[in-house]
């Protein structure tokens, strides 16, 4: 939830710079607004954490059986879950060694829930 909302500030936010920009205008945008979000992230330390707990568990592109698999995930893996889709999990791997990052879906019935405390 909290990404959407911080595209769209940012996106307004960017609109407003342009806008002012075309216009010959200057705006002052106080600091606060861009660390705003990132204090928010920060008050929370507990995030939701699944276990992968069948050997055939994939992440798909979309939350729909079928849909293209786009990584397939090892047995006992701990992922973070970012948000519940129905039967379905987002979940955002970490980075790898190059630095990309894969979003996609995952059946919760291919987990077990848990969750860790991140310090």
């Amino acid at each position: 939830m909290s990404t959407k909302r911080n595209k769209i500030i940012m996106g307004l936010l960017l609109g407003l710079l342009l806008v002012n920009w075309t216009l010959g205008m200057t705006l002052f945008i106080p600091p606060e607004i861009f660390i705003w979000d990132q204090a928010l992230q920060n008050t929370s330390a507990e995030h939701d954490q699944v276990r992968v707990i069948k050997q055939n568990a994939v992440l798909r592109i979309k939350p729909k059986n079928g849909a293209v698999i786009i990584k397939k995930l090892p047995l006992g893996a701990l992922l973070e879950v970012e948000e519940e889709i129905g039967d379905w999990l987002k979940i955002t791997l970490p980075p790898d060694e190059d630095g990309f990052v894969l979003t996609g879906y995952l059946l919760q019935s291919f987990t077990e829930k848990g969750s860790i405390i991140h310090e």
